[in-house]
């Protein structure tokens, strides 16, 4: 669906506060801003309009100032506090990425609490990999991790709590066999095969993350007025905020009498934790119909996979799943064996190495 054309605003400044967009608009004309105080450190974002984006900011600045954090901290364990105490302070992170700061930082704590600043060499960070590979961690999440060091310690310059010396990189080799589930994009075929397979309301879960390329996120905050059926579509809010989608035939079947514009969620798995529930479920599937494991997070990669096939814009296919153009192209389009060989036919690649035979061929005729 194509979205209206809005003029952008102009940033805003309140003091040592500067408000500025970031991307945008959405589907009801707002703006994903912004706001940084003297530090250049973020204290808030949110979709707003230029006005609401002014109030937002005006009581950022009505709030109590925070006390001076300490100076020149000595050891990581220190740097590392301090840090969590800024994250947890934002009001722009949501719970769950409040809960992911804090477990990350006391993986870190566990081992950098008494480990001094002086020590910021790549003998210190290789140290703590191998300790945490020697745990049975998977790589993927030591390298979260060190993402998590790194953030801290540029806070830490931001705030003179440490030099200005930018900590050591370590790339770390990711083995693509390890954790498949977690990226495989799954087909058509997969995942009707296992529909039949789970309760009621996990398969319903399935066929609408699937219909819609939803995040999960988004599908367990749904209620059911924010299905138009006169306008046709059903409104999805997100982290990038609320965004249609239009209501197709298979979904006003699959929705049936959910339909009741009443303001009761979407669906009830009734359980708790439901997002890991229903992860679970479809590993569980996966392994009783023989498909190759995947999540709910994959069914969102199979919608963007089929648009891109089907030719569809990426700007068309990224405001349809809430996407930017660049992040959805890299990150969700399955790349497989046979859209190599389509390229490569496609390209004539061959055409050199033909047409060098065929030279050599003509001068081996001509010589006596």
């Amino acid at each position: 669906m194509n979205k209206p054309r809005y003029k952008r605003p102009a940033a805003i400044d309140l003091g040592e506060l500067h408000l500025s967009i970031v991307r945008g608009p959405n589907a009801e004309g707002r703006w994903y801003w912004r706001a940084r105080d003297a530090d250049r450190a973020t204290v808030w974002t949110g979709w707003a309009t230029r006005d609401e984006a002014a109030r937002e900011g005006a009581a950022v600045l009505a709030r109590p100032k925070p006390k001076p954090g300490q100076r020149g901290v000595k050891t990581f364990g220190e740097l590392i506090t301090a840090w969590l105490t800024v994250q947890q302070a934002r009001l722009d992170i949501t719970p769950a990425t409040h809960a992911s700061h804090r477990l990350r930082a006391g993986r870190l704590l566990r081992h950098f609490k008494e480990t001094p600043i002086t020590a910021a060499r790549r003998d210190t960070l290789e140290s703590l990999v191998s300790a945490r590979l020697a745990e049975g961690a998977a790589m993927r999440t030591i390298r979260s991790d060190l993402v998590c060091l790194r953030h801290a310690w540029r806070v830490g310059m931001e705030r003179g709590l440490v030099p200005l010396v930018a900590l050591p990189t370590l790339h770390l080799r990711i083995n693509p066999k390890v954790h498949v589930h977690n990226h495989h994009t799954p087909t058509p075929d997969d995942v009707a095969r296992i529909v039949p397979l789970l309760p009621p309301e996990f398969a319903f879960a399935v066929q609408f993350l699937a219909a819609t390329g939803a995040r999960i996120g988004e599908l367990l905050a749904f209620k059911r007025d924010q299905i138009d059926r006169h306008k046709g579509v059903i409104r999805l809010n997100g982290k990038t905020g609320p965004r249609d989608f239009p209501l197709t035939d298979g979904l006003i079947t699959l929705l049936g009498a959910r339909m009741d514009q009443s303001i009761a969620p979407l669906i009830n798995l009734g359980v708790e934790a439901a997002r890991q529930r229903l992860r679970e479920r479809i590993l569980h599937a996966c392994a009783q119909a023989d498909v190759t494991p995947f999540t709910p997070h994959g069914l969102r990669r199979m919608a963007v996979d089929r648009m891109a096939r089907a030719g569809v814009e990426p700007a068309v296919a990224a405001s349809i799943t809430g996407h930017d153009p660049v992040v959805m192209l890299k990150h969700y389009r399955m790349v497989t064996d046979d859209d190599l060989r389509i390229a490569i036919l496609s390209a004539d690649l061959g055409y050199t190495l033909r047409l060098a035979q065929s030279m050599s061929t003509q001068s081996m005729e001509v010589t006596p």
